[in-house]
């Protein structure tokens, strides 16, 4: 049996199950062929199934007239590197942008449009560097972003608009966010030069705080490690990986196709821990920011005791260490009564106020602060049914990089200055303090 007398949809499916590449050979064989392989469901297809494409767009989102033109135009302008690995930053970013237009647009209108293979090449030039090929396609998606462009609407105004996102303790603001390659190249000239680093290094400053000054973030494009900024960045030049180096594969081979930089590793693990809920959009006194410290167990604890709410995690604040003698992590507290409010021995109250605090800190398995004192941060919230979480956020220093909180606070049933009970004590979890593998 010829293939003359196989069907136009038989022969459709075998194409699908080619792929691309052949497709597009077999369009050569004869008329019949060339028509078949030109069907647009065909290419829409294969759109779909490599790209995740459901309307034929060009990299920078710009229409195209057919999604054979749109899959074509793809291979071509990232023709230069492994078509797995194009897939994976593209995949990458979609699923960053994809929770950016859900829960936090004003953060997506700061991405800048993907920068091409001449600006990308004029910074290694600058900089005398060699970028790790999944940081180049990182860059072709998006170059970082702009945080003063007239992309910028008014609300963005009551926003902290770093990508990345970071947490905030007394002073001490930090919001992480993703430099474009004319302040990479402006950062790293400033800030490289003046540290105690090996002849040959070919780091790059790559992220920033935008409201703190004291943390950046170190691209080495040699071995494509990331690395963040301790206390001592300045005077000799002390850093920590912020990714496993086990994960990190060959970076400047563009014969081999699993490459992983700690670039693309850590906006992937980024954009899962904001899809998975562990990292979430915080919206306190009409300041939204994404909030780095953790929202689920087992980096947060919960603990429930008359109704009484209580929710504690904790964050490695790797720019205020200095690894020689200290580690300090920040730590947030949320507090809340539901809706039917405070009950204790079947008696119902409408209202608890705190009163004091007892805190046990642990360096590894050695208690070394153990604390009872009045209020938190000097206030003494008071709780009502159903009204949002009191957070408050403060810090500790430890002389070793894991330990623990746990602990306990002394709420009065009504208010301070009108008791309706006695007094009890709301757990606090014991929640850890580690040395993350992913740092932020």
């Amino acid at each position: 049996m010829g293939l003359d007398s196989v069907g136009d949809l038989a022969l459709n499916i075998i194409l699908t199950k080619l792929g691309p590449k052949e497709t597009a050979k077999v369009s050569s064989v004869s008329k019949r062929f060339k028509d078949l392989a030109s069907e647009e469901s065909l290419w829409s297809l294969f759109c779909l199934r490599d790209l995740d494409l459901s309307a034929p767009l060009d990299h920078h989102g710009n229409p195209l007239p057919s999604f054979k033109a749109t899959y074509k135009l793809w291979r071509e302008a990232f023709c230069m590197y492994p078509w797995s690995l194009v897939k994976r930053v593209k995949s990458c970013w979609d699923r960053l942008n994809s929770w950016f237009t859900t829960n936090f647009p004003e953060v997506k209108a700061t991405l800048g449009r993907g920068a091409s293979e001449g600006e990308i090449q004029e910074l290694e030039r600058i900089l005398k560097v060699k970028l790790p090929l999944p940081t180049r396609l990182l860059y072709r998606f998006h170059d970082g972003q702009n945080l003063t462009g007239e992309n910028l609407n008014t609300d963005a105004a009551d926003c902290l608009l770093g990508l990345i996102g970071g947490y905030c303790f007394y002073d001490h603001l930090v919001n992480v966010y993703l430099l474009p390659l004319h302040e990479v190249i402006l950062e790293t000239r400033e800030i490289v030069r003046h540290l105690d680093l090996p002849n040959g290094s070919q780091f790059i400053v790559v992220a920033a705080s935008s409201s703190y000054i004291g943390k950046f973030f170190f691209l080495n494009c040699s071995d494509g490690q990331l690395y963040v900024g301790t206390q001592n960045l300045l005077t000799i030049g002390e850093m920590i990986p912020c990714v496993p180096q086990t994960l990190i594969s060959p970076v400047h081979d563009f014969n081999i196709d699993q490459q992983q930089d700690a670039m693309l590793l850590w906006l992937e693990e980024h954009g899962h821990r904001l899809h998975n809920g562990m990292i979430k959009l915080r919206d306190e006194g009409n300041i939204k920011s994404i909030s780095l410290f953790p929202e689920e167990s087992p980096l947060c604890s919960t603990a429930v005791t008359n109704g009484v709410k209580v929710r504690a995690s904790a964050i490695f604040v790797p720019e205020a260490v200095d690894l020689s003698r200290k580690y300090l992590f920040a730590y947030s507290i949320r507090m809340s009564l539901p809706p039917e409010g405070c009950i204790i021995n079947g008696m119902r109250f409408s209202s608890c106020q705190l009163h004091l605090r007892h805190w046990v800190i642990r360096a590894d398995d050695t208690v070394v602060s153990n604390v009872n004192s009045e209020a938190v941060i000097g206030k003494f919230p008071l709780l009502l049914p159903g009204e949002k979480e009191f957070v408050y956020e403060s810090c500790t220093p430890l002389r070793s990089p894991t330990g623990s909180v746990e602990g306990s606070f002394t709420f009065v049933p009504g208010r301070l200055t009108d008791p309706q009970g006695r007094p009890f004590e709301a757990e606090v979890a014991r929640f850890p303090l580690q040395l993350p593998d992913y740092i932020f």
